[in-house]
């Protein structure tokens, strides 16, 4: 086992390190791929090589191209994604052009040309089309290559999806998990640069489907120069502009036909060259792309934001006025069916991409990116918030209103010496903010001045006086004088009445009309990276990748639950120790009235420091500003012989969390040096990790191709774990979780072996079995301590402690396009299990020790997916029949998903006992999308595009989750019968509590028609 404990300690060990990485920097540089390789051999007729042949790509501008050698083998590495004319020629032969290679993200296409002696007075050349590669011979790992055609057609809606229906993904509760691992062991890159949340793994950037123009998903046997990840990258390449100026406009809605979700949709795309006819030599070198999309709708649930709680429930106590109806959608201004105002889920986003090709051996870039929503996230999860909010029905006036801001902007210079040495340099700078409050109440709003309050000694109680709350401790309603009483329900009304009985009762299961959403968090992480690659082709044995990257985070975190909950001893602390004294009040004593309490003088504060001190105390905090580093160092070969691939390397990650950071708690910035840290062990700042890995393909013939991969994997724990506000008195005196700068990187330790086998000339078989080990999973201890003043204490703080393993077996069967049939069958057996599935609190004494079935664990999963196409001019016979289909340039998409339930743990049908851990599952989950897509083409380059995308095609109910006293949807098996008489259930006790759990999110969306127009020049 690998030693990948922290190098600290000596100041000697730190210089020591800081020369290496220095000395690193000088060598090369990291990087995700975002180009492909061209390899083959060129030969005569007699199979004899050509040497010094020329290779170009042609259509290219600077030319692309290289040189043979003298054995008439030739490499060309660095070439972007797409589809090129590849031409050789060399004197005395005809020149000969292969059409329609096509160049995939880190891969190597083998294209072998021959070239047939020139006659006399022969002028012209040969054209051939380039064959389709089934399998990838240099392939060692698990990867699947989405290339833009297919990301076109395809009937699901947003990128996700279609990562999720590649073998070893599943999308679970709107989290993407790769073989079995947690949702935040996936890694999102943009052009090879990360746009993943490093401090709490939350959502990634997005970008629209127009703006892509490959993607791989890469699930297991990683190369050296792929690190913090544990299970899947998923590197996504963009779009450059061309030569010619192009672009699109595309409309979507989903009520056209039905009622729909009212999702509406704008995307726009505009591409180039940037200074126009002009400047013609700078027309294919000097380029752009753009494109921008706007997608509002009200999700499924739209229905469930209009409230009538009067009508809901029988026999409230109360009066039809005191409960008014809540419908968002009156006051929206339209236009035809359209809304116009923004809907209860709006997110925008834009990409623009310049692309400058100075020479055929040096190019820039620079790209710049934003991607921003604003959510009423009801029903759906809340930033960070795990479950269901069905229970906010009625509460829906002040419930969470979440901002998301992603932007990115990049740069990359690229130079190559000659065909075979490449040097790549890249900047990024990616800034995610987040904030979420209840709607229309800002922080400040909770404690204010009561302006008419003076002050009386003779008449002065508590340290709150003459401050009002806009919260009632008691009741966590909003008070009347801060709210309009149309939407308030004072708290004796939320109640109800049966038949023949005096006492009322309160409304099962729902949050009381003019409740607030009681959290703020306003966060801010930026990251700024700069990378370099530099990337060697020594022989055609071997291609030599080394690089360093170095990233440093910014992180800002101010969080605020339960503004309502104050806590005296940090209030009276706050003003001890910050607060103006305004008076004192003698000790009261009455030796003659017993009632009277004997205390000591009261000294009285300003009402501003009350105010703040209120402001600044109440609820839980969680506020600190760190600035962390992180890089990592890799050295990788790929070594190819006649027989074997192997891609070999190295990869050193190494993170440096700073001498301190800034905390900041009740109104106080302090810094906090990890020097006093005071955990029972040093901190160590600088920790060191190191992963092999290697990768074996063994092509067995030249239709099967087998790969063995070992992978040492990495990932640095989440650093919400690590940076916190809470400290050990704080942790020991008013709860909380202490963070752990000790925290041991998680750690992934996998083998796979996989075949590729090409079946016929159309299809190809991809198996490949996998075993992971996962060490390292942050869970919660529980401490016992002796605190100096209230003796035996305890406290939790972050550890590494949990584990899990995760196997299976991932097929995929593709067909490529041929007798107008495209389509794949992927089908994925995994066992996930692990000790927890979240982070869990435990002691010395009890947790888990075995492991279980995983939340996510999903037995089976198998996704279908079928394309019937037909090409512009291309005729289609009805089968079985001479006659001829009157249209061309359609298509049809089928996707079909079947997915065994994930478990659940049951309760036990008397009392509240848990059985044994996720024990039993849900039932089975079945989808249909159906998609035909019309193009109708004007002139060379005018397209417009109709389309229609059914979803949920056969209206199945897929139940989502379960209660676990019942495994049903629809029930709990809550005992609602009443003591007199004996096992009664009174008819509107049970109609009330039936409201109350008749969850809409328990099941899966119902049927939905999409439609969709675009036009395209």
């Amino acid at each position: 086992m690998i030693d990948n404990h922290i190098y600290g300690g000596s100041m000697m060990d730190k210089k020591m390190i800081a020369a290496i990485l220095i000395v690193l920097f000088s060598v090369g540089a990291i990087f995700a791929q975002t180009t492909g390789t061209l390899a083959g051999r060129v030969t005569d007729a007699d199979g004899e090589p050509v040497a010094f042949a020329s290779v170009i790509l042609l259509d290219t501008d600077p030319v692309l191209g290289t040189q043979t050698r003298e054995d008439g083998t030739y490499m060309l590495i660095r070439v972007p994604v797409g589809t090129y004319d590849v031409q050789a020629q060399q004197i005395g032969y005809r020149p000969t052009t292969v059409t329609g290679q096509r160049i995939n993200v880190n891969e190597t296409a083998t294209l072998n040309i021959q070239l047939s002696e020139r006659d006399a007075i022969e002028i012209g050349g040969i054209v051939t089309t380039a064959e389709r590669e089934m399998v990838q011979a240099d392939r060692t790992g698990s990867r699947r290559q989405v290339d833009r055609d297919a990301i076109e057609n395809i009937s699901v809606d947003g990128v996700d999806d279609i990562i999720a229906m590649q073998a070893g993904a599943t999308m679970v509760d709107g989290s993407l998990h790769v073989r079995g691992g947690r949702a935040n062991e996936v890694v999102y890159t943009i052009d090879g640069m990360s746009v993943s949340d490093p401090v709490d793994g939350g959502t990634a950037m997005t970008v629209d489907r127009n703006a892509i123009a490959d993607m791989v998903v890469m699930t297991g046997g990683f190369t050296a120069e792929y690190g913090n990840a544990q299970s899947g990258i998923i590197n996504i390449v963009t779009r450059d502009g061309t030569s010619a100026y192009s672009g699109s406009f595309e409309m979507i809605s989903d009520h056209i036909f039905t009622e729909g979700t009212n999702r509406d949709e704008l995307k726009v795309t505009l591409g180039g060259p940037v200074l126009g006819p002009a400047f013609p030599r700078l027309r294919s070198r000097f380029t752009f792309f753009f494109n921008a999309a706007a997608l509002r709708h009200d999700s499924r649930f739209k229905d469930y934001f209009i409230s009538n709680p009067y009508e809901d429930f029988k026999n409230l106590v109360g009066r039809p006025e005191d409960y008014p109806v809540r419908d968002p959608f009156e006051d929206r201004d339209q236009f035809l069916i359209f809304d116009l105002d923004e809907r209860h889920f709006n997110s925008y986003n834009a990409n623009l991409k310049f692309t400058y090709r100075h020479s055929p051996q040096q190019n820039f870039s620079f790209s710049t990116r934003a991607d921003f929503s604003r959510n009423i996230p009801f029903l759906l999860r809340p930033y960070g918030h795990i479950g269901s909010n069905w229970s906010w029905k009625y509460a829906l006036e002040h419930y969470a209103e979440v901002e998301e801001d992603m932007r990115q902007h990049m740069f990359t210079y690229n130079h190559m010496f000659n065909p075979q040495t490449n040097l790549n340099i890249k900047g990024s700078y990616f800034r995610k903010t987040v904030n979420e409050g209840p709607r229309g109440i800002s922080r400040y709003d909770f404690f204010q001045l009561d302006e008419d309050w003076t002050y009386d000694p003779d008449d002065y109680e508590t340290g709150f006086e003459g401050v009002d709350f806009l919260v009632s401790q008691e009741t966590g309603l909003i008070r009347r004088e801060f709210q309009n009483p149309e939407i308030y329900v004072d708290p004796e009304n939320w109640q109800y009445r049966m038949d023949g009985r005096e006492n009322a009762r309160g409304i099962p299961g729902f949050v009381r009309p003019g409740s607030f959403w009681s959290r703020f968090i306003d966060d801010e992480t930026t990251t700024m990276t700069l990378r370099a690659d530099l990337e060697y082709q020594l022989d055609m044995a071997n291609n030599i990748k080394s690089g360093l990257e170095i990233t440093r985070h910014e992180i800002i975190k101010d969080r605020w639950l339960g503004p309502n909950n104050i806590n005296m001893e940090r209030f009276e602390r706050y003003l001890r120790d910050q607060g103006t004294v305004e008076d004192i009040i003698p000790a009261v004593y009455d030796p003659d009235d017993s009632t009277v309490v004997i205390r000591d003088e009261i000294i009285v504060y300003d009402q501003k420091s009350r105010h703040q001190a209120l402001y600044e105390t109440s609820g839980t905090r969680d506020g600190y500003e760190a600035t962390p580093y992180q890089g990592a160092f890799y050295l990788q070969d790929r070594l190819q012989f006649e027989g074997m691939i192997a891609n070999v390397g190295l990869r050193f990650d190494f993170w440096y969390l700073g001498d301190d950071y800034i905390r900041i708690y009740d109104g106080v910035r302090e810094r906090v040096s990890w020097d006093e840290w005071d955990i029972g062990e040093d901190v160590d700042k600088m920790r060191l990790m190191v992963s092999p890995r290697v990768g074996v393909s063994h092509p067995i013939s030249e239709r099967a191709v087998m790969h063995f991969a070992y992978n040492y994997q990495n990932q640095l724990p989440q650093m919400q774990y690590i940076f916190t506000t809470t400290t050990k008195d704080d942790a020991m005196l008013f709860g909380g979780v202490l963070g752990n700068p000790n925290l041991e990187p998680q750690i992934t330790v996998t083998y796979e072996v996989g075949l590729q086998q090409q079946l016929g000339q159309d299809h190809v078989l991809d198996v490949t079995a996998y075993y992971k080990n996962i060490y390292n999973y942050v869970s919660i201890m529980t401490i016992r301590e002796d605190h100096p003043e209230h003796g035996e204490v305890s406290y939790l703080q972050y550890y590494s402690e949990d584990y899990g393993s995760t196997r299976g077996v991932d097929f995929t069967l593709q067909r490529m396009l041929s007798n107008f049939i495209a389509g794949s069958l992927s089908y994925s057996l995994a066992w996930a299990q692990g000790n927890h599935s979240g982070l869990s609190v435990k002691d010395e004494t009890t947790g888990n020790l075995r492991e279980f079935p995983l939340n996510w664990d999903q037995r089976h999963a198998a996704d279908l997916n079928i394309e019937f196409r037909v090409g512009r001019d291309e005729e289609w016979y009805l089968p079985y029949s001479d006659v001829l289909f009157p249209m061309d340039d359609f298509s049809l998409n089928l996707v079909y998903s079947l997915a065994s339930g994930r478990p659940y743990t049951p309760i036990a049908e008397e009392g509240n006992q848990q059985l044994d851990t996720n024990s039993r599952r849900r039932p089975t989950t079945e989808t249909a999308n159906l998609r035909f897509t019309k193009n109708l083409r004007f002139g060379r380059s005018n397209n417009v595009r109709f389309w229609v995308n059914v979803q949920n095609l056969f209206n199945k109910r897929n139940i989502l989750r379960v209660f676990p006293r019942t495994g049903r949807h629809d029930w709990d098996g809550a005992d609602i019968s009443e003591n007199h008489p004996p096992d009664y259930v009174d008819p509107i006790r049970e109609y009330n509590y039936l409201q109350s759990i008749q969850d809409p999110s328990m099941v899966g969306g119902p049927r939905t028609i999409t439609t969709g127009l675009s036009f395209a020049f």
